[in-house]
């Protein structure tokens, strides 16, 4: 069984990308609480740390989910540093029985991959030995009312690279029990966990086991930090793409068990997919089109698929997304404008993140190619009347006129506090203080490093000079 509520409440970094160190509170307890909306925005100068904790929810939900860390993430720790830090904490709410917090902590590490290594005969290691990342330790912690027992502050489990299965001791009986062959295995896999780029803790072996005793406490904790990360936190962005992906909300219900969230599948071709994804898709276009009509006049999205083979056995589809619109004509969809593209690829995201108050989405530059009246009309609409929580990064200011400061942190010029927030009066419009503090900068700290406009004219001509 798993909690009915559970949403992002702290993020922190440290030595990941341009983020020596980095902090940000989301306070999203109380609104998880009365199921109201929870939204942060991130502001800054570009390569000032906004994508980059977009980047870390990604990495964390690989992990939660019990995946291997993308590859594509390989070099996202600080250039220079040996290791860097993720740390999340989030709240958790069961009825009036659990009101907790659990903190998931980890420290990742590039090696050269050994199962990539040319050993053999005594060879030594080639140069360029394909590199992977490694999770040198992870911890889980709790704290709260937890099933109508308060906890304090304790560690459900640790691990790293010690002999140890998990520590501390007392909680890794707890969690798997007593049995030899259970440990043995357990040992095998803490080994190709850390070479295959996963958690232990999360992975696929150790919750096999923790399965066996759902209804115990701490198990129930980390089964619900599985669940919540593969069915319940989005990420749109947060990685260099050449096409748009299509991210859905679903649950598929089929012989195999069950899938759920995102499918391979892309705005910019046909897509080959099995025919139970054709029906997926089906069902999640009429919601689709209900709302966006609202947002892009007179458009609406349908699908074409085709099977590729007469064989009954093969189960293969092509299928695409064609825009269609009043005067009745339609087309691919690829053919379409960026911000239709845009729009359209998370709708169906955006859709679960404003009806359920413990559906997480997180999307870098959510301003991308959106009309900027309709951008803060979105905004506003997920503010006054959504229920999930929405993190996003943003060039467009309009937001900043939508939203208050408890909403908004901006990103600084030192990388030792990235994150900080601006404190606004009742009077005072987010907007034009972010621009007067651009201009004038402030005595706590900098958000933005330039040279002078006039500097900067200078800088063109020089470099359109010929010798």
């Amino acid at each position: 069984m798993v909690y009915r509520g559970i949403r992002i409440n702290r993020i922190s970094l440290s030595n990941i990308k341009c983020v020596t160190s980095g902090r940000i509170d989301l306070n999203a307890s109380e609104s998880l609480r009365l199921d109201r909306s929870n939204i942060l925005g991130i502001y800054g100068q570009n390569g000032s740390g906004k994508t980059v904790v977009i980047e870390a929810l990604a990495i964390i939900k690989a992990i939660l989910s019990g995946y291997q860390i993308p590859r594509r993430y390989l070099d996202i720790i600080t250039f220079g540093e040996k290791f860097g830090t993720l740390e999340v904490e989030f709240a958790i709410i069961d009825s009036d029985n659990t009101d907790c917090v659990a903190v998931y902590c980890c420290e990742i590490e590039q090696r050269d991959n050994p199962n990539e290594a040319d050993v053999k005969n005594g060879a030594e290691q080639k140069e360029g030995t394909p590199s992977i990342l490694v999770i040198k330790s992870e911890s889980l912690k709790v704290s709260g009312l937890i099933n109508g027992e308060r906890y304090p502050s304790q560690y459900i489990a640790q691990s790293d690279e010690s002999e140890d299965l998990i520590r501390p001791k007392q909680k890794c009986k707890l969690l798997f029990g007593e049995d030899e062959n259970t440990y043995k295995f357990l040992q095998l896999h803490k080994v190709l966990a850390l070479y295959g780029s996963r958690s232990f803790i999360f992975s696929h072996q150790t919750l096999g086991i923790i399965n066996d005793n759902p209804e115990l406490d701490f198990n129930r904790i980390i089964l619900s930090l599985r669940y919540f990360a593969t069915a319940k936190l989005f990420i749109v962005g947060g990685e260099m793409q050449n096409e748009i992906s299509f991210p859905i909300n679903f649950v598929d219900e089929h012989e195999d068990g069950g899938s759920v969230g995102r499918i391979p599948f892309t705005l910019e071709s046909k897509t080959t997919v099995p025919k139970r994804i054709v029906d997926v898709i089906e069902s999640v276009l009429p919601p689709m089109n209900h709302v966006l009509p609202s947002m892009i006049p007179g458009l609406n999205i349908k699908h074409k698929s085709n099977k590729l083979s007469l064989d009954e056995k093969e189960d293969k589809y092509e299928i695409e997304l064609f825009a269609t619109r009043e005067q009745g004509f339609d087309f691919p969809l690829r053919h379409e404008s960026l911000g239709i593209k845009k729009i359209t690829s998370f709708l169906s995201v955006l859709i679960a993140a404003y009806n359920d108050p413990s559906y997480v989405l997180a999307v870098d530059e959510f301003d991308s190619s959106i009309f900027e009246y309709l951008l803060g009309e979105l905004i506003s609409v997920i503010k006054e009347s959504g229920r999930g929580q929405l993190i996003f990064t943003s060039h467009n200011l309009r937001p900043l006129e939508k939203l208050d400061d408890t909403s908004i942190r901006f990103t600084t010029t030192d990388p030792k506090n990235r994150y900080v927030k601006l404190k606004k009066k009742a009077t005072n419009n987010l907007r034009d203080m972010y621009f007067r503090v651009l201009s004038l900068g402030s005595n706590e700290f900098e958000l933005y490093s330039s040279e002078s406009k006039h500097a900067l004219a200078l800088a063109f001509r020089q470099a359109g000079w010929k010798e």
